[in-house]
């Protein structure tokens, strides 16, 4: 099983540009990590930035690191120098979320989901399109 690490506030830079491409936004995904990895410190500190963890049942950290890549121009795919547009290609629609399922996260930092009721709120900010039946 996977976690997602998500950022849980909106970052800015007076900047528009660096702003986009190097502040965290709601719902981006911060880091991947294997389920064995969790020791409740992000959820169990109250001083800790605002993160929230979604262990995600039936999805290995191997598929769900695809979720990291950053969000290249794609005019510059493949070139010496890609520009990075923003930090992540993908994100978590947390304001979309079934509110059973937000409520719970907002409250606790944490929720254990299936990948079946999260993958239609994982956005690819490139094409606008969900993450798909399989991760």
């Amino acid at each position: 099983m996977a976690l997602f690490l998500i950022y849980g506030k909106n970052n800015t830079h007076a900047d528009p540009i660096k702003d986009a491409r190097g502040c965290y936004k709601i719902g981006d995904i911060v880091e991947v990590l294997d389920d064995s990895k969790h020791d409740g410190d992000i959820i169990k500190n109250p001083i800790a930035p605002p993160f929230y963890l979604v262990r995600i049942t039936g999805v290995t950290k191997a598929q769900a690191e695809k979720y990291m890549a950053p969000y290249i121009d794609p005019a510059t795919v493949g070139t010496e120098n890609p520009v990075t547009l923003r930090r992540r290609q993908f994100n978590v629609e947390v304001a979309s979320i079934p509110s059973a399922i937000r409520n719970k996260l907002l409250t606790d930092r944490y929720v254990s989901v299936s990948w079946s009721q999260v993958r239609n709120y994982i956005r690819n900010r490139m094409t606008n399109a969900t993450a798909g039946a399989t991760p």
